[in-house]
């Protein structure tokens, strides 16, 4: 689960409605030292997050008041970029152009190099024209879709420049604390982070989290699903055998030679893990219906198993990778301690240098945080 920052950020960095409109006291959501951010682009960066939200946490924005913290970080995000891209303009860093032309290639190498509904990679001509249809579709010209990325990477350079160079090495004794209140999160407890600022707090739970996951007894776990397809409110016992035969006809065919990768892109019902080759990646115990569970947790890498039944369908199962549950160590993960110390350092470090950039700045609000005057 990705942390709320975490998701604003992406957010912000996404591709945004065009900076060319004239920027008339109605299309205004907020004013930085007399510069305009646009609410045309705050509401982009809002929908952006949403549906992050939807996929991830669906409850969450079900949640009047979580919405209203959210639309607030996210005019809170674009402040501080803004603030910092003119600190970096006023220090004189320059932009070459081949950092221009890195940084264009690397959005169009993490967006767009792999077509989200077939899960193909496409070629550099194909992921070229991706990105110039994503820019015609939000009316951004490639020559703003630039200036974007040039001022992203402005922010980059003051975030290195100015903040970096303040976050010192955690010592032994920190690392050993911090491994403490880590593996306590791990265990099931909060207490230890009581007291700590709210968000600090939040990045240990996570960190803890996910410490827990990666310690604990999972398999690496692909499927092929058969659906049983009913012509009423529930199937009947013909419905369900039709499916069930289904399923063993595809597992005859991977006995007979067939790639499980291949024949779950042509015949898994699953649309989304038939993409990958039915991946579903890492699972734990308590994260998929007991059936499922009892069945993956049982095979041994590389067998496929008989085909189970779950309220989804009929599954067929490879299990890809397993590792028993370990013992949380300091030697193991010492250094993922320390460099979560100096992620959590950089983060206040910067958090400090921000308000510091809004102590002097002249920041006027002309909306609300839900986009109304």
């Amino acid at each position: 689960m990705r942390s709320l920052n975490r998701i604003l950020l992406a957010a912000v960095l996404a591709f945004g409605a065009s900076l060319a409109w004239a920027a008339r006291v109605e299309d205004v959501v907020a004013r930085v030292n007399s510069k305009p951010l646009l609410l045309s682009e705050y509401r982009k960066n809002v929908r952006s997050v949403m549906e992050n939200y939807s996929r991830n946490l669906p409850q969450l924005v079900r949640d009047e008041e979580a919405l209203k913290e959210i639309r607030a970080k996210v005019l809170d995000q674009m402040v501080d970029d803004e603030l910092l891209a003119q600190e970096g303009e006023k220090l004189g860093f320059k932009i070459h152009q081949r950092e221009l032309d890195k940084g264009v290639e690397e959005v169009q190498e993490r967006n767009f190099r792999v077509d989200d509904l077939t899960g193909k990679r496409r070629s550099d001509s194909e992921a070229k024209a991706a990105l110039a249809a994503e820019l015609d579709k939000e009316g951004l010209s490639d020559e703003q879709f630039r200036e974007r990325i040039r001022r992203q990477i402005l922010v980059q350079k003051v975030v290195d420049e100015k903040v970096r160079p303040l976050v010192k090495d955690p010592d032994e004794k920190r690392i050993q604390q911090a491994f403490e209140k880590l593996k306590a999160v791990a265990s099931g407890s909060t207490d230890v982070v009581k007291g700590m600022p709210e968000e600090i707090g939040q990045t240990y739970v996570a960190f803890g989290y996910r410490l827990r996951d990666m310690s604990s007894e999972r398999v690496r776990v692909s499927h092929i699903l058969v659906k049983i397809v009913s012509s009423g409110l529930s199937p009947t016992m013909v419905e369900r055998n039709q499916a069930l035969q289904r399923a063993g006809e595809i597992k005859k065919k991977i006995e007979g030679g067939a790639d499980f990768g291949e024949t779950a892109g042509k015949e898994s019902d699953d649309i989304e893990s038939a993409r990958r080759g039915g991946d579903l990646g890492i699972i734990l115990r308590g994260w998929m219906p007991p059936e499922f569970e009892k069945a993956a947790f049982s095979l041994q890498p590389g067998v496929v198993g008989e085909p189970v039944e779950t309220k989804f369908g009929y599954h067929l199962l490879l299990v890809q990778e397993k590792k028993i549950k370990e013992t949380l160590t300091l030697e193991k993960i010492k250094d993922d301690v320390a460099k979560f110390l100096s992620s959590v350092d950089s983060r206040t470090e910067l958090q400090n240098y921000i308000k510091k950039l809004r102590s002097a700045a002249t920041i006027e609000i002309t909306r609300s945080e839900s986009g109304q005057k």
